[in-house]
């Protein structure tokens, strides 16, 4: 795996603690075992010049309730919005770095057992989170060359949510 495949993961992991924190819930690397049980998947793709992947994320049903700030048992609804919330952060922290990618909508599927085949050997990243697991893929294919180049100071300081003009 390359250094470029692990600064990757290190960010979507990253960005996942922040958007879990975001909605009051706690969210740190936790190596057990994977969750058994029924999980509630989403699935995200992006794409673009010379680069594309996807990342999915397993969750407790638990994981998902605790962090739904509407408490409206919608877990199913709730996974695709977090999956399209994680992956925009995602998004964004690589356009800080002057790397563009598009998303597509996300994908949601509930699993008792989800092992998508990487084209890597790591181990999905683990978090614990509130009183619940989850478990995040990312997958990149990229042109050999690709860099994350260090973001201008405006850039930098931009939070989510905050729209930045070219």
């Amino acid at each position: 795996m390359t250094s470029l495949h692990d600064d990757l993961r290190e960010i979507l992991a990253s960005k996942a603690s922040e958007l879990f924190a975001d909605y009051g819930v706690a969210c740190v690397p936790d190596k057990s075992a994977p969750e058994t049980g029924r999980l509630l998947c989403g699935l995200l793709g992006f794409t673009g010049d010379q680069r594309g992947g996807s990342v999915v994320i397993s969750a407790t049903e638990a994981a998902v309730a605790d962090s739904n700030p509407v408490h409206d048992g919608a877990t199913r609804a709730w996974v695709a919005e977090l999956a399209n919330q994680l992956v925009g952060r995602f998004k964004n922290t690589l356009l800080r770095h002057s790397v563009e990618v598009a998303m597509s909508i996300p994908v949601v599927l509930v699993a008792t057992q989800l092992t998508p085949l990487p084209q890597t050997e790591r181990e999905p990243t683990r978090l614990a989170v509130g009183s619940g697991f989850l478990t995040i893929w990312l997958e990149i294919d990229a042109q050999p060359g690709l860099v994350l180049a260090e973001p201008t100071a405006e850039a930098a300081m931009m939070g989510e949510g905050e729209a930045m003009l070219f």
